[in-house]
């Protein structure tokens, strides 16, 4: 998913919860296993500093080069994206706490930002939820609609259970 999609939902997720951060934490961040777990295209496609070595999702490397610098600009504007389309949707719209907004939206993108951090650094520590993001992270090539829209229908779908409650 893109971070804008998982920025969204983490924010929609925190929004349902709005008097406990913590709670709306924890619920952003599950929230990113949970739509990653849908098939989906990712992304990672268009990242190019990202170097597999096998097929270990463990054994991947960051190659600092002019790419990197490409994908900063990348992952920072899919980044920002997802906050201000949070802020304008949840904050605005719904007239959810702004805080609550703004922590769910950069829960729901932690796990691909901590995913950054293993592979240029690699600590051990963060073996096991890396295995478990490998794991649970479900990319179809095969299946070319479940891209950008299947990220806003998941948002929808989240906004709309929202306003449910």
């Amino acid at each position: 998913m893109t971070l804008t999609t998982h920025a969204i939902v983490g924010a929609a997720a925190a929004s349902l919860v709005p008097n406990h951060p913590v709670i709306g934490f924890i619920g952003g961040l599950a929230s990113h296993f949970a739509i990653d777990s849908i098939p989906h295209w990712n992304e990672g496609r268009f990242i190019r500093s990202v170097k597999k070595v096998d097929n270990n999702p463990l054994t991947r490397r960051i190659n600092r080069s002019w790419d990197l610098l490409h994908d900063f600009a990348l992952v920072g504007f899919d980044s920002l994206l997802g906050f201000a389309g949070s802020v304008a949707i949840l904050f605005y719209l719904f007239h959810a706490p702004l805080y609550i907004v703004l922590l769910g939206a950069f829960a729901g993108q932690m796990p691909d930002g901590l995913q950054f951090v293993y592979f240029v650094f690699h600590p051990k520590f963060m073996d096991a939820l890396q295995r478990f993001h490998g794991r649970i992270q479900t990319e179809s090539t095969e299946i070319a609609y479940l891209g950008i829209e299947a990220g806003l229908i998941l948002a929808v779908i989240a906004l709309g259970i929202l306003g449910a409650f």
